[in-house]
């Protein structure tokens, strides 16, 4: 049982990419809800890549901006928005590039 649990820890398994997409209207809130579940999903382990928006070219600056006021934000939120979480299946073929 040792010798298989060894074997696995030696093979790099190949991540498939998971593409989350956060959409709505303008001042909706999408930054602030990608930054929220960028901020998580690392916290919680997960490679997680930032792949820029409109307005901030870096991550850095992103992140920067983004965590100004966050409880402040958070609160606002929950009193004006209304969150869908809906999951979309792409195509089996589909690449990324």
């Amino acid at each position: 049982m040792q010798f298989i649990y060894k074997f696995k820890k030696q093979i790099k398994m190949e991540k498939k990419d998971l593409i989350i997409t956060v959409s709505g209207q303008v001042t909706s809130g999408k930054s602030r809800l990608a930054y929220l579940l960028k901020k998580f999903l690392r916290e919680q382990g997960f490679e997680v890549e930032f792949d820029g928006n409109l307005d901030h070219s870096t991550e850095r600056e992103f992140d920067k901006h983004m965590s100004k006021n966050l409880d402040e934000v958070i609160e606002n939120f929950k009193d004006t928005r209304k969150i869908i979480l809906k999951e979309v299946q792409l195509a089996r073929n589909w690449t990324k590039d």
